[in-house]
């Protein structure tokens, strides 16, 4: 890994993307679950994006990039993705605090991440990374922190940082989550949270919590379609104050990386809601992807759940023959992958490659056509 900061220079003017700042709602809720709760070979990171932002789009790297990578953002640059090396990332706004950054020529965090998935093999390489853009002071988030989710094959780490501190946290099994409060040590003193801030991620929190818990006691595992449910998750926990769940108003889109641990670079996939994951569907995206769909570079898909949330609202029932769809495509994508498997351990990588494109593109198709876009 180069000790440089990474490469990308030019960049349109930082306050450009967030034109309401510094009072942008700008908050999320991510989890990192293991294989030991997985069931098979494969770790997990979720992140439930909730932004103003209403354009949402598939990225990847650029052409020339040192690493391939896939994710999810409004802009050139992730919120959360992954690349071919096995390393996961995403990142949630922190607390206000004492130690902001003030200079917003300086890169936003979608910028770091993309930096990282381009220059980075593992969690720990990317942490090390984010080390060097805070020593660097090259970096700015208005008025808060930052919470910076890394995970690999083998182990992952909540980085909680303000300009100048980053305290690091790693796990290796189990899960681990944030919404957008910070429990390492050290970031407490530089906190100057609200009240209505700190007990809103409280909420979010106790709900993943809560759901996770209630799968493990009945299954002994977490599944995706348990995470898929949860993304989705409008209900609030009964006879409490908590101010908002983890798929609410300000919910733009979610993705679910999901990092294979023996052939990351094939049958790594994330599984994206290009949109309100209320008003759209879940799709794979096998990080051994070739090509995406125009319409999926454009906003053309969150407008699409944007105008059936402006007309439904958030409590419209999901339709069933959505529900169905996604089990159907789960199902097949499944299949193909464990197709894939058996190819790449005879040594047929490119069959295996090829299998999961056209699988995804098939789903892709029938889900365009369903949605009507």
């Amino acid at each position: 890994m180069s000790t440089a900061i990474p490469r990308h220079q030019e960049f349109p003017p930082f306050s450009s993307f967030f034109q309401d700042a510094p009072n942008i709602d700008h908050e999320c809720t991510s989890w990192m679950v293991f294989s030991d709760l997985t069931g098979y070979n494969a770790n997990i990171l979720h992140k439930n994006r909730d932004s103003e932002k209403p354009d949402i789009l598939v990225l990847k790297n650029p052409a020339g990039a040192p690493r391939k990578w896939i994710g999810l953002g409004s802009t050139p640059f992730p919120c959360m993705g992954m690349n071919a090396s096995g390393l996961a990332g995403a990142m949630n706004s922190g607390e206000i605090c004492v130690d902001a950054s003030n200079d917003e020529t300086k890169k936003l965090t979608p910028m770091i991440l993309a930096a990282i998935l381009e220059n980075c093999d593992t969690a720990a390489q990317a942490v090390e990374e984010l080390q060097r853009f805070l020593k660097a002071g090259d970096y700015w988030h208005e008025q808060r922190g930052s919470i910076f989710f890394f995970m690999d094959k083998n182990e992952g780490f909540i980085c909680e940082s303000t300009a100048k501190f980053c305290s690091v946290q790693r796990y290796d099994c189990g899960y681990a989550l944030r919404a957008n409060i910070w429990h390492n040590p050290g970031m407490d003193r530089l906190s100057r949270n609200t009240p209505e801030a700190f007990l809103n991620s409280c909420g979010r929190e106790y709900v993943v919590r809560e759901k996770f818990n209630a799968a493990i006691d009945r299954d002994g595992r977490i599944t995706l379609m348990d995470i898929r449910d949860l993304a989705r998750c409008k209900e609030f926990p009964k006879d409490t104050t908590v101010l908002r769940t983890v798929c609410s108003n300000k919910t733009n889109s979610c993705s679910t990386l999901v990092l294979h641990r023996e052939y990351p670079d094939v049958l790594s996939t994330g599984w994206f809601c290009i949109g309100r994951p209320r008003q759209t569907l879940f799709l794979p995206f096998p990080i051994c992807l070739e090509s995406i769909p125009e319409s999926m570079t454009r906003p053309d898909w969150s407008t699409a759940a944007h105008k059936r949330f402006n007309e439904l609202g958030l409590e419209a029932p999901i339709p069933q023959e959505w529900l169905d769809f996604e089990q159907r495509s789960l199902e097949d994508y499944t299949h193909t992958a464990k197709q894939a498997l058996a190819l790449l351990q005879n040594g047929q990588k490119a069959q295996a490659s090829d299998l999961l494109n056209n699988s995804a593109s098939q789903i892709w198709q029938e889900a365009s056509r369903l949605l009507g876009i």
